[in-house]
């Protein structure tokens, strides 16, 4: 997925089986194979980004969970609070 999604970016979750044992748990219990969410916020890290989704409030979800149901462009990418800390 576009890690620099903004708000109201649809996603859709691609895997249930993806990333550390703990973030397998948090998906398995929240998440369904091809069900299309949308993008409260993501923080983007050096190692990952965390993804929140409107659907489940104060939940935290790793990106490799998910692809974008629609493609966000390069200048919306930009206005996303992390974009200039890796550009």
């Amino acid at each position: 997925m576009n890690i620099y999604a903004l708000k109201g970016h649809k996603v859709k979750c691609e895997t249930l089986s993806a990333g550390y044992d703990y973030h397998k748990e948090v998906a398995q219990k929240y998440l369904e194979v091809g069900k299309e969410y949308t993008v409260e916020k993501t923080e983007v890290d050096s190692w990952h980004t965390d993804v929140w989704l409107q659907e489940f409030p104060n939940v935290k979800f790793n990106s490799v969970f998910f692809e974008d149901a629609v493609e966000q462009s390069e200048e919306m990418n930009k206005q996303h609070p992390d974009y200039c800390r890796f550009h």
